[in-house]
């Protein structure tokens, strides 16, 4: 099993866990399931908390992203209202206001884009434009606020992700110990019973019942000699 594969590793150790309950446990392998149980269960806690932090730094990023959508749509409404009133070129509406086109714009990093917008409505406003582009103008810079609103917010859930992350792997190295003594002391218990060990640390989707030993056939007896 892969130790870097992080839901296989919480399937695999819960599958073990289960079928360990489903047979009678040498008494020299006991201790080493208490243990790998252990492990497994401090383990899995970690590893959900990783997700509930996954989740709310993603729910975060997606607040970001719309923040980003609708800072995209007003850069592109103040491109048509400049063309529009005059004061632009449809090739580069921004040319002469701003070192970055529309679509160069909104393709900045996140981070860079609430101050290009912001210069680029510092410029155009000192041409005094009219009020349909003044209120386009007032519509991006509302929009680059609520953009760099959504980025402050993303800073402590991806750092608490972060942490999460960390903790839950630093209790891999734990769990694949105990993992690995219970399968040793698992081996040398049922070194007479091997489809018991295999049923029981077989992979995932490839378990098999501990096939019954049939009884060897007796030979038939000869048939009995007929009579001189």
């Amino acid at each position: 099993m892969s130790k870097t594969n992080i839901a296989e590793n919480r399937s695999y150790g819960a599958a073990i866990l289960e079928r360990l309950g489903d047979v009678t446990v040498p008494a020299a392998v006991k201790p080493h399931a208490a243990a790998f149980k252990q492990a497994h269960a401090g383990y899995e806690a970690a590893a959900a908390r990783a997700d509930a932090a996954r989740e709310r730094r993603d729910a975060a990023l997606d607040a970001v992203g719309d923040a980003d959508d609708a800072f995209d749509e007003s850069v592109s409404t103040l491109a048509d209202k400049t063309v529009g009133a005059g004061l632009g070129k449809r090739q580069n509406p921004f040319a002469g206001y701003s070192k970055h086109s529309p679509s160069q714009l909104t393709s900045l990093p996140y981070a860079d884009e609430p101050r290009a917008g912001r210069e680029l409505v510092a410029a155009l406003l000192k041409r005094k434009p009219p009020s349909d582009v003044a209120r386009a103008a007032a519509k991006l810079l509302k929009d680059a606020a609520a953009l760099e609103a959504a980025l402050a917010k993303l800073t402590k859930p991806q750092a608490a992700f972060a942490k999460a992350l960390a903790e839950r792997d630093a209790l891999l190295p734990e769990w694949s110990k105990a993992l690995r003594k219970l399968r040793k002391h698992a081996a040398a218990a049922w070194d007479e019973d091997e489809g018991t060990y295999k049923a029981v640390f077989a992979p995932l989707g490839a378990v098999q019942a501990p096939k019954k030993r049939r009884s060897r056939a007796k030979p038939a007896e000869a048939p009995a000699a007929a009579p001189a």
